[in-house]
Order: structure tokens, then sequence, then C-alpha cells
């Protein structure tokens, strides 16, 4: 098996078809295979969760920046 260090991530379009048979093919081969929705649910769920900021709270964070001494 091939280490992250020495694989090359690829993009390919494949017909919604084919799809299974190529999935089968490349778990075979142990290769890794993610849909763009499978890509994107990945990486909006690694983002880190932060609270919804007020008006208020932003203009503390400027102030605080502005006006450090």
């Amino acid at each position: 098996m091939s280490s992250v260090a020495t694989s090359q991530g690829v993009y390919l379009t494949i017909p919604r078809t084919d799809w299974n048979l190529f999935a089968e093919l490349a778990r075979k081969f142990g290769w890794q295979t993610q849909t763009n929705e499978q890509l994107l649910d990945n990486f909006i769920a690694g983002r880190p969760k932060v609270e919804d900021m007020t008006e208020e709270d932003i203009m503390d964070e400027v102030r605080a920046v502005r006006y450090a001494k």
C-alpha cells in the first residue's frame, strides 16, 4: 500500500451509473473514494463551531484591537 505522502489526489468525472463499479474497483486496490458531496460534508463537519456574534461583540473586538496600547 502507498502511504499518504506518496499519494496524489485525482478528480474524475464518472457517470452515476458507473459509480458503484468504480467504488468497488477502488476498494480492491485500497484507494479512497469521495464524492463532491462527501468532501463538502467532511469539510463542514471539520469546521470549528463558532457562536454567532452580535454587532456589539464585533465592535468590542474592533475597539480592543484599534485602541490597544
